[in-house]
């Protein structure tokens, strides 16, 4: 008499997993909308840089002689996020670029049980890069969770960087929450079922509320010679388009200045969608710092 309820309560709990799983994977396949290239170009270079006994991987291009940019990339995402980028001449004659593979992605690897969107420790590798260069000044454009982890950096490493760009990123650690799907993938039914690379993304993002919240205390109590802008799509579906206001309101007093430009029609993937703007706002940046 009980084996029929019991199946259709087990189908029906098959048929929940199955539609998170499915639902899981559109987002990773979302998440990365960029074209990666079947050749790399030629102008394109890659090192390492040490911190403590882990290496951080980077892609470079461009005048070793002019301003640094930097691009921290989302989570899941390599180096090859901002790939067009490092490949533009334009850019190339104007900047020295630098595009990372955030530890626990690409080839920055360590174990994968450490990976859990620490921005202490994603914050000493990439300023490991930056210690690289010594005497450049940097631009951080970070896309997602690299917007989140970008003025971390900038905390760190006051004397190296002295703009933000900060595309579609969690900033108030309020809205920085997970997702019912993150919630779900966490799960050991559902993560027992999903790829790796949505298992360390997820722990990112369970992660990043408690990061958030350790980073704006610090940003609270700083006084960085920094000029932020903050990009943001208002139909993003991911991040919340409230968090431009937090960061004009809640930060005025961390930065030098403070710019928002609010998109009525984009979502979450600026960097791609929004490449013209991007370029130019960087350019804004520096300029602004008055640097060739």
């Amino acid at each position: 008499m009980l084996k029929y309820p019991i199946n259709k309560t087990w189908a029906a709990l098959t048929s929940v997993i199955a539609i998170v799983v499915i639902l899981i994977a559109n987002i990773e396949v979302f998440a990365q909308p960029y074209q990666r290239s079947d050749e790399l170009d030629s102008s394109i270079g890659f090192k390492f840089a040490q911190v403590d006994d882990k290496k951080i991987h980077y892609a470079y291009s461009g005048n070793l002689e002019k301003p640094g940019v930097l691009f921290i990339h989302g989570t899941p995402g390599g180096w090859q996020a901002f790939e067009s980028y490092l490949e533009s001449r334009r850019l190339q004659h104007d900047f020295f670029m630098v595009s990372v593979d955030r530890i626990g992605w690409g080839q920055s690897l360590v174990d994968p049980k450490s990976i859990n969107g620490d921005f202490e420790l994603q914050s000493q590798a990439i300023k490991a890069v930056l210690d690289q260069y010594p005497e450049k000044k940097w631009t951080l454009l970070g896309h997602s969770l690299g917007a989140s982890i970008a003025p971390k950096v900038a905390l760190m490493a006051p004397n190296s960087v002295d703009s933000l760009l900060l595309l579609a990123g969690s900033l108030s650690p309020k809205l920085g929450k997970p997702r019912w799907y993150n919630w779900a993938a966490s799960t050991w039914v559902v993560s027992s079922l999903i790829g790796n690379t949505m298992k360390y993304s997820n722990r990112e993002i369970m992660g990043l509320r408690k990061q958030l919240k350790l980073m704006d205390a610090e940003l609270k109590e700083a006084r960085l010679n920094v000029d932020l802008l903050v990009m943001q799509g208002k139909k993003d579906k991911l991040v919340s388009p409230k968090n431009p206001a937090y960061a004009a309101k809640e930060w005025q007093s961390s930065f030098t200045s403070i710019e928002l430009i609010e998109l009525a029609d984009e979502g979450h993937f600026l960097p791609w969608r929004q490449a013209p703007l991007v370029v130019q706002s960087i350019y804004k940046l520096r300029a602004a710092r008055k640097q060739p």
